[in-house]
């Protein structure tokens, strides 16, 4: 789908989602092996194995590998399939839940994003009482890349925070977002397929 056609305004992590758009808009479901919940589904361009992906499942997990994300395996209801496209539209992943649902955990999945920290200190800087004025300080907020290099920041700016909010500054990573939203666009893809 063009950019022009398709607003992604509304989506999750829309600049994932556009990526995905982007680089599968000829890929194919090739249904390698079906055998009630053991499946094994490969999503490619014909002809090339890049930005391929497949999504193997079994009684109470789905494994996501390829050129997607870095290789997750998740684990919560007998179809994991129908887990992940329960009423869920195209583009609307449900990265918090999901990420519960990993075999190694939610945090492995998260770091830190200079966004989530610059926004964090602009609410906390609405009437700056810091050693360095508001502007100063979001410039600077925007070359922050770590958890330790923000909370310098903050005590250098005399911005009161709590062991609390270092949590408020991670985000998803960027292939994971990536991941979820291929496992949705394949089950779906799946899903239409199996009831033609």
């Amino acid at each position: 789908m063009s950019e022009a056609v398709l607003d992604l305004k509304p989506y999750h992590y829309p600049e994932q989602y556009r990526h995905l758009l982007e680089q599968t808009a000829e890929h194919e479901l090739r249904i390698l092996h079906r055998d009630g919940l053991y499946r094994h589904l490969r999503f490619q361009k014909p002809g090339t194995g890049m930005w391929h992906w497949d999504l193997i499942t079994w009684p109470g997990s789905l494994a996501i590998r390829g050129d997607i994300g870095e290789g997750y395996i998740f684990t919560r209801e007998h179809d994991m399939l129908g887990f992940f496209d329960h009423g869920q539209p195209d583009g609307h992943i449900n990265p918090g839940y999901w990420a519960e649902k990993l075999d190694r955990g939610c945090r492995s999945v998260q770091e830190f994003s200079a966004k989530k920290f610059a926004a964090w200190l602009g609410e906390q800087t609405q009437c700056p009482n810091t050693a360095i004025d508001r502007e100063t300080l979001l410039s600077d907020a925007a070359g922050i890349l770590t958890v330790d290099e923000a909370i310098e920041l903050c005590n250098e700016a005399d911005v009161a925070w709590d062991c609390d909010d270092p949590e408020s500054w991670q985000d998803y990573r960027y292939h994971f977002i990536l991941a979820l939203h291929a496992i949705l666009w394949g089950a779906k893809r799946y899903h239409a397929e199996a009831d033609q």
